[in-house]
């Protein structure tokens, strides 16, 4: 494994679009680095000129020149741009660096590949519930990364929610299926549940916030107590009381098997789309 690192003086944020700037937004805000520690760039030069103006950091539209600068450099850009982006900074990324990766579905054996010398490279899987500071955002790291490499990247991501570090990359998938993919699933469910409300006579609005509330606040109860799911839910099903009736509906529609199913398919289609 590659040697320690010193914390970064400079972070450099390559495509801050919707998920880079969740990162810089979260960074400044709770003052995890300064803004002339955060640089950043994108595809236009007119929408560099906004980030720059919006988060008070320094932008550039040359990624090779502005890896010169950095101590981490995060790619926050889509799979299909991951290796032109890294054939354009390869010359400039040293051992000293820290990449860190955001393509869904792109292993740290393909970036390290196409890097010359023993890069330290960590794969990150965030949702989009980053951006309200409430994600979920794992970490796997490369064959070069060390503890100080990881502790750096979790200090990053913690900034827009919670961590996992997960050393088993080929498990990868099935975090994008869970996490990844999850908020979609908790969606469907509060439509669901909030449709339920409707249809027995309560305003779409409040049916709608009873529903998601709801989900947040068993989520949450989970979280905080680390107590079993099965346990919690035991815990609001009185004998012979609504919520065991509304259970048994869940159980004769198949909830549980769809979830558990719609989980393994998408790993699947994770595993199909992967290189």
């Amino acid at each position: 494994m590659s040697g320690s690192m010193r914390h970064p003086k400079k972070i450099a944020i390559l495509g801050v679009g919707k998920i880079g700037g969740t990162l810089v937004s979260g960074l400044l805000k709770n003052k995890t680095f300064h803004p002339n520690q955060i640089i950043g760039s994108t595809r236009s030069t007119d929408h560099n000129k906004e980030v720059g103006k919006r988060f008070g950091i320094k932008t550039f539209s040359n990624n090779a020149e502005m890896v010169r600068h950095a101590d981490v450099v995060i790619l926050a850009i889509k799979p299909q741009s991951i290796r032109g982006v890294l054939e354009e900074i390869k010359d400039e990324v040293t051992p000293h660096h820290l990449l860190i990766t955001l393509a869904a579905a792109t292993s740290t054996g393909l970036v390290e590949e196409q890097l010359d010398g023993e890069i330290p490279v960590i794969r990150a899987m965030p949702n989009t519930a980053c951006l309200i500071n409430e994600g979920m955002t794992v970490l796997c790291p490369g064959q070069y990364a060390g503890k100080q490499h990881l502790e750096i990247a979790r200090e990053i991501f913690s900034s827009v929610g919670r961590v996992e570090i997960l050393h088993q990359e080929e498990l990868m998938d099935a975090v994008t299926a869970l996490s990844g993919s999850g908020p979609a699933y908790a969606y469907i469910i509060i439509e669901s549940l909030a449709e339920g409300g409707v249809k027995v006579g309560l305003p779409r609005e409040l049916a709608t916030t009873l529903a998601a509330q709801s989900i947040l606040g068993g989520a949450k109860m989970v979280l905080e107590t680390g107590e079993h799911p099965a346990k919690l839910k035991d815990s609001v099903t009185t004998p012979a009381g609504v919520t065991m009736d509304g259970i048994m509906e869940l159980e004769a529609g198949g909830i549980r098997v769809t979830l558990i199913k719609a989980v393994a398919k998408a790993t699947e289609k994770s595993k199909e789309i992967s290189h």
